[in-house]
């Protein structure tokens, strides 16, 4: 081995000591970490040090630091604060030795509780603490002075509990208290760094610190040993956290497991060192946002752009680069975790000329690392987050940034801390504004084992205004609702429907979930005509990974001229694909929309094909177009791929097209009886009780129509003008109807198999009366392939003819406008010998049903009303079934004490209620039960009004037949004459006589007799909503645009008509709410 005396090497430089102790006088014991920095850093990029007799090496740049992360030939070794920690917490993963044996079994059995997968599924688990410090912040009030590095002890002390060992320390229901195992934890902490930093001599003095170390020791052992033995008294077989891995878990390797003082000291550690560095992360990155206020602003744009709104989820974590690389740079500059220590396995040679001798201490230090200047600039102490976003990032030299520390031994928490982190800072910025307690504090660092701010405080004020008790509503607010699967929720696979099929991919982006179940119907077919969808996925799913092996089919619309929500990601990242990186893709698009919105029709679809063919990708078939407003998209979707895509696709694979209509006579499906089951379709719906059911609507009024009040479980909540989504069942009667066709009893057990996985269970047994109840529209409007399917197993020549007619040159007359569904021709035609199974296939897969939720939390926060008009019609060719409406007669049969299955959704841009009520005056304009949401408009003023706030003017013009349907007549009257509201009725169909305020006609008319207050509120900034049909809201509109085109633009402008001059307020001052 060479010695320094090589004229190669270089002596590593120190300082100068003094005789038995070294170095150890020049550390400060109230501050180790930076009394050190201090002393070497004129030193250079190494140096060394003698602590006693004891010599340390310590290196401060990356450069080294790289060479130094090569575990071939370095090794994490345990000493200083680590060592003393022994005591406590024993061979834990963070303090044994590379060579026991425990910190191997440990680190294998736990491994698979923080892959990424396992810390999505704990985001439930960390929203809810998150919310606790939420809700303490708006409670106190922005006058309350933050004690910063406290709450956020708290904070992720209580998250790391609940998450990993479903153990609640209750840290914000415990006034100004810390938990003791707090206390316990942070003089631990100090008095292994002082035990650390003094010879060993010295300890036989210290016999008091050392008692309270014994103390605290067993104090915090002894709480870990009864969260164990509470755990072992329950049976809960779900349980999958650190807890359950501890206790149950075995090695793969060994088949062994952990003893419970083993499983104690690994529960130790992650409390001790998994709470302390994050809460010091997070009360960095506060102070830096603060100390920067543009990086706070850009971050919280970030925020806000991603979340829309809607409460902070965790697929809005990963759409968040700049908080991201907010959090990077904090951990750069302040790494909580300051340092690790290594050893040479035997004596190396480091950055050409230094030598190191196997075994001894390394210490790197990362404050020092993270700030050199030969990587990071000149500008290393500047708090500059764009130095962390990826591009960037990834072009720093290897192990530039090592908050984590290193390889085998880094932190095995890092998802988990990443994640709780993101959505914390996250959550902070959507909903509070920050302002320094004292405004000219300058960073100062406490030090334990850990760095965290020392004395920060700060103020805290919500963002929107209002009360705690909104914000708490706003908080726990039900978000989407996505479809279960075996696996992942958003993807399902159809392998099982393969066979001998050639694969494709089926992409959908809907907000409706109407391309979903066109996605589902579209793959049910492809089984016909030779394919299977090994797919069936959002088009978030397939961002950067478009198959090129197969065909790719694409179903979206256009959401005011934006991608769906679970297609933004998709959208974003073809609009960057470069030229030819998508060549070998073979796709098609079917774009769906409504042609009222003629600005942004078939817009998204219409991009997607584009930017595919830009990029490479060769379109297969021409792009698919379904117009809702006068087409029947599943019958649109059959013609498209009839004549479009599968010959195309069937001709580039060198096949003949299958006969769909002639396999669907043998029926894919084959059914077997077995055991029932629960009906369990969807996630994120809950289970909500009818309170009341009544009809509002008198026996002489045209059509009924009914009032829902519905009670919500606990933690759900919204606001005025949000919707309800249900869960419908389908009518009693049809399903009678079905189980007489084809011979069935109700509770007759089936078991469907064969190639329709992607719509309904297969190989899992139900009564047929569920799988028809719910799984099923069965009151769709046959499409043209229904009715061949039927021609096709007719046996008769007459029948033939006639469905084949129908299919084509009556079908618009007969089929579509009487809503004649598959149903009703089988009925007709009893004699067609069609299977059950085919049936089945032909069928649409049973939608939810969306419903403006006509009531306030105000009134009551838990809960909602719906205001719905029920729908039963004539239907059929010959008049003899009516058609129902499946969710409206299924919500008016339910009486109170029934069970239903919602979700809440929020109102999505315009159309949500002002916050300020007394600057905003407001015209709401609403025909029938479009009336709903602002009922709940009106009911929100009234709450106010009632606690003081004197309320901007308000108007509601509200149309209906006549007074045998004039909604909630005398609840109106009640808050006229309160001042909350001024109501103009119109009765189409009724003459009015002498009633105030209302008209003969329509919503319009009244509009136009009352034009002058109408203009005065536009006047004095009134914004204006509309909720009703798509007629009614397309007059509404020229005429309000006439309205007040006569008092709004100046001589100069008059060249526009009102309608394009109108176009400026379409985005701020008018918001139009359309239903079916």
């Amino acid at each position: 081995m060479k010695s320094v005396k090589d004229p190669n090497l270089v002596e590593i430089p120190k300082p100068k000591g003094l005789p038995v102790i070294g170095n150890l006088h020049n550390i400060d014991l109230d501050s180790p970490l930076f009394s050190l920095i201090e002393l070497i850093e004129p030193l250079g990029p190494i140096c060394q040090l003698t602590f006693g007799s004891e010599l340390n090496i310590f290196v401060s740049s990356i450069e080294l630091l790289n060479e130094l992360c090569d575990e071939s030939r370095f090794h994490k070794i345990v000493t200083a604060e680590l060592e003393k920690l022994r005591y406590v917490v024993h061979d834990a993963l963070f303090t044994a030795r590379n060579e026991e044996r425990n910190w191997e079994i440990a680190h294998r059995i736990l491994m698979p509780v923080f892959g990424t997968i396992k810390i999505r599924e704990m985001f439930p688990e960390m929203k809810d603490l998150a919310q606790q410090l939420c809700l303490k912040w708006a409670r106190y009030g922005e006058e309350y002075v933050i004690d910063v590095t406290a709450d956020f002890t708290r904070l992720t002390l209580d998250t790391l509990a609940l998450c990993t060992m479903g153990f609640r320390f209750n840290s914000f229901h415990n006034g100004s208290v810390l938990h003791p195992f707090v206390d316990s934890m942070v003089r631990t902490l100090k008095e292994a760094s002082v035990q650390a930093a003094l010879p060993g001599f010295i300890q036989s003095f210290r016999k008091r610190s050392w008692r309270r170390y014994e103390k605290d020791t067993a104090f915090m052992r002894k709480l870990c040993q009864d969260i164990i033995d509470k755990r072992k008294g329950k049976t809960d077989p779900d349980s999958h956290d650190l807890l359950a891995a501890l206790l149950g878990g075995r090695d793969p390797k060994t088949g062994e497991g952990l003893s419970d003082d083993s499983i104690i000291d690994n529960m130790l550690t992650f409390l001790i060192a998994g709470h302390e560095t994050t809460s010091g992360l997070l009360s960095f990155a506060l102070y830096y946002l603060l100390a920067n206020p543009q990086t706070m602003e850009k971050a919280r744009q970030e925020v806000d752009e991603v979340s829309q709104g809607s409460p902070i989820a965790v697929e809005h974590l990963s759409k968040l680069p700049y908080l991201n690389a907010v959090l990077k740079e904090t951990l750069r500059l302040q790494p909580t975790a300051p340092g690790f220590i290594l050893a040479a396995d035997k004596d190396e040679i480091i950055g050409g000329k230094y030598l190191i001798p196997a075994n001894v201490p390394i210490g790197v230090l990362l404050h020092m690392v993270h700030q050199d200047k030969a990587v990071y600039g000149e500008d290393v102490a500047e708090f500059k987050p764009e130095r962390m976003l990826d591009e960037n990032f990834n072009k720093l030299p290897p192990n530039s940034w090592k908050p984590f520390g290193n390889g085998m031994r880094g932190c095995i928490g890092r998802a988990f801390a990443t994640q709780e982190a993101l959505l914390i800072v996250a959550m902070l910025l959507q909903n509070f504004t920050f302002e320094m307690a004292d405004p000219g504090y300058k960073l100062k660092v406490k030090e334990t084992l850990t760095v965290k701010p020392d004395n920060f405080r700060m103020r805290a004020k919500l963002r929107r205004g209002g009360t705690a008790t909104e914000f708490q509503r706003e908080l726990q607010s039900v978000g989407s609702v996505t479809a279960k699967t075996s696996s992942t929720p958003s993807v399902v696979s159809a392998q099982a429907a393969g066979g001998d099929k050639k694969p494709l991919t089926i992409l959908y982006g809907s907000n409706s979930g109407t391309c979903e179940a066109l996605a589902y119907r579209l793959a049910s077919d492809a089984t016909l005509h030779g394919f299977h969808a090994r797919k069936i996925a959002p088009l978030n799913a397939a961002r950067d990974s478009l198959p090129k092996s197969e065909p790719v089919i694409i179903l979206a619309a256009s959401y005011d001229g934006l991608p769906s929500d679970n297609a933004e990601e998709f959208f974003d990242w073809l609009n960057t694909a470069e030229k030819d990186s998508l060549k070998g893709v073979s796709y098609a698009v079917f774009g769906c929309g409504h042609r009222d919105w003629v600005a942004t029709f078939q817009r998204i679809p219409i991009l997607i094909d584009d930017l595919l063919q830009k990029a490479g990708a060769e379109r297969f078939a021409t792009r698919g177009l379904a117009d809702s407003a006068v087409m029947d998209l599943f019958v649109e979707l059959e013609k498209w791929t009839t004549d479009s895509v599968w010959p195309a696709i069937s001709q580039k694979d060198g096949k003949a097209d299958n006969d769909g209509e002639g396999q669907l006579i043998n029926s894919l499906l084959k059914v077997e009886f077995s055991e029932p089951r629960q009906l369990q379709q969807y996630s994120q719906l809950v289970e909500a009780t009818v309170m009341e059911s009544r009809s509002l609507t008198t026996p002489s009024a045209i059509g009924q129509k009914v009032h829902i009040d519905i009670q919500l479980p606990l933690g759900v909540s919204y606001h005025p003008g949000d919707h309800l989504l249900v869960l419908p069942v389908n009518p009693m009667r049809n399903v009678k109807r079905v189980l007489s066709r084809f011979h069935l009893t109700w509770d007759t057990i089936v078991r469907a198999s064969g190639n329709d996985s992607v719509r309904i269970p297969v190989e899992t047994a139900m009564t047929v009366h569920e799988l028809l109840s719910s799984y099923f529209e069965l009151a769709q409007p046959a499409t043209p392939r229904d009715i061949r399917v039927l021609a096709a197993a007719a046996e008769d020549e007459a029948t033939k003819t006639l469905l084949n007619n129908l299919a084509n040159t009556s079908y618009l007359e007969d089929i579509q406008e009487k809503k004649t569904s598959l149903l009703d021709l089988l009925e007709k035609f009893p004699e067609i010998p069609i299977g059950f199974g085919t049936y089945l296939t032909l069928l649409p897969s049973l939608r939810l049903r969306t419903y403006s939720i006509s009531s306030s939390p105000s009134w009551n926060s838990s809960r909602a009303t719906l205001t719905l008009s029920v729908l039963d019609e004539p239907g059929t060719t010959d008049g003899s079934e009516r058609f129902l409406g499946v969710a409206s007669n299924h919500l008016a049969g339910l009486t109170p004490g029934d069970l239903i299955h919602v979700a809440t959704r929020p109102v999505k841009g315009i159309f949500q209620m002002p916050t300020d009520l007394s600057k905003a005056p407001t015209i709401m304009i609403a025909a029938g039960t479009g009336l709903a949401p602002f009922r709940g408009f009106i009911q929100e003023r009234a709450y106010q009004q009632q606690n003081g706030v004197q309320l901007a003017p308000a108007a509601l013009f509200f149309g209906c037949r006549s007074s045998h349907d004039d909604l909630y007549r005398d609840e109106l009257d009640a808050f006229e004459s309160s001042g909350v509201v001024r109501v103009f009725r119109a009765y189409s169909r009724e003459d009015v006589g002498s009633k105030p305020n209302t008209r003969r006609g329509y919503v319009q008319d009244s509009m136009q007799a009352e034009k002058d207050a109408f203009v005065q509120l536009w006047n004095a900034g009134a914004k204006i909503y509309v909720c009703g049909s798509v007629r009614m809201a397309s007059q509404v509109k020229d005429l309000v645009a006439n309205l007040v085109y006569t008092a709004g633009p100046m001589e100069a402008e008059r060249e526009f008509t009102p309608q394009e001059w109108f176009k400026r307020f379409e985005k701020t001052r008018y918001a139009a709410e359309i239903f079916t």
